[in-house]
């Protein structure tokens, strides 16, 4: 993927990437999501990017950007605001007088094997985000999961020293965030689409009663509502990132809506897979549980289908 420049895909070239947009990131974390490949390509790639290209650009972050563009840069992201994939209430994350970090978080994916952490916290009116490098020391606990390729954690710091990023305005957060569920919803919208093409191609070669599968009408109904939804994914995640690359003043609204939609049909498809698979889903020799799993763990990924919801909603209000 360094290779082919897909890593450096949204950051400049004056940082050394390829000067993408949301639509050529949203290609890239669709077909990732179809392989179901278990890297942080949204965190690293696309939100951690977005936040030090839109901040003070030091020659530490520049040496970061470099790093994620050759591939030997992992960012794993972590805290109690909405800039956290998984969002942890309960997180005691605080910068100190000094200027390191000291506190836990728990639910960072990828969090035991990253290279850096960039850890978020405070309140939504004064948001503070702070990289911690791996050789900084701290501790790591390992969580075990419903999909165990994220490789979720828990981080334990004490006065570790960290880099503050500064000249972030509230607006570039809130880019950053929509940045990463564009980017998360192409994710799910391409992974529901394999695995539905994986369900199809069974249906059509699994006989029964000297017929395929896929002929009996009760199946030909179910695979009919999953294409649906598995076109309504695709073109809601298209949208949004269409909306983020044109600076569209309803961005917002386009991206929460696939965030619902594209989180709603990714879990539904996996979930009938299963069931229109039958036994043979229920093994693990089978790749329906993998792509079960990821549905199971991205649920709350960025916000979950009941707050992008009440966020689209919430648009449509005060456009009216």
């Amino acid at each position: 993927m360094a290779d082919m420049g897909l890593l450096g895909i949204v950051i400049s070239e004056t940082c050394g990437g390829i000067g993408g947009s949301d639509i050529d990131a949203a290609v890239v974390a669709e077909e990732l999501g179809r392989s179901l490949l278990p890297v942080p390509f949204i965190e690293t790639c696309v939100m951690v990017p977005s936040l030090l290209e839109s901040g003070d650009i030091t020659e530490e972050t520049q040496d970061i950007l470099s790093a994620i563009v050759r591939g030997t840069a992992t960012i794993a992201i972590g805290g109690n605001t909405a800039l956290a994939p998984y969002r942890d209430p309960n997180s005691t994350l605080k910068l100190n007088s000094d200027g390191s970090v000291s506190g836990e978080v728990s639910l960072v994916m990828h969090g035991a094997h990253a290279d850096f952490l960039l850890l978020t916290f405070g309140s939504d009116a004064q948001t503070r985000c702070v990289l911690v490098s791996s050789d900084s020391g701290y501790d790591v606990d390992k969580q075990t999961a419903n999909d165990p390729a994220l490789r979720p954690a828990t981080i334990k710091l004490n006065n570790t020293p960290c880099t503050a990023l500064t000249g972030l305005r509230k607006d570039d957060l809130e880019r950053a965030r929509l940045r990463g569920v564009a980017a998360l919803s192409a994710l799910q919208a391409g992974a529901a689409r394999a695995i539905f093409e994986i369900t199809i191609d069974y249906l059509k070669t699994r006989y029964q009663f000297g017929r395929p599968i896929g002929s009996f009408q009760a199946l030909k109904h179910i695979a009919a509502d999953l294409f649906l939804e598995v076109e309504s994914a695709t073109s809601a995640a298209h949208a949004a990132a269409n909306a983020l690359a044109s600076a569209d003043p309803l961005a917002a609204k386009s991206v929460a809506l696939a965030g619902f939609i594209c989180n709603d049909a990714f879990r539904d498809v996996s979930a009938q897979a299963i069931q229109l698979h039958g036994g043979i889903a229920y093994t693990r020799e089978h790749v329906a549980h993998l792509y079960w799993r990821r549905a199971r763990a991205t649920l709350s990924m960025l916000g979950d289908s009941d707050t992008h919801r009440e966020t689209y909603l919430g648009a449509w209000e005060t456009a009216a």
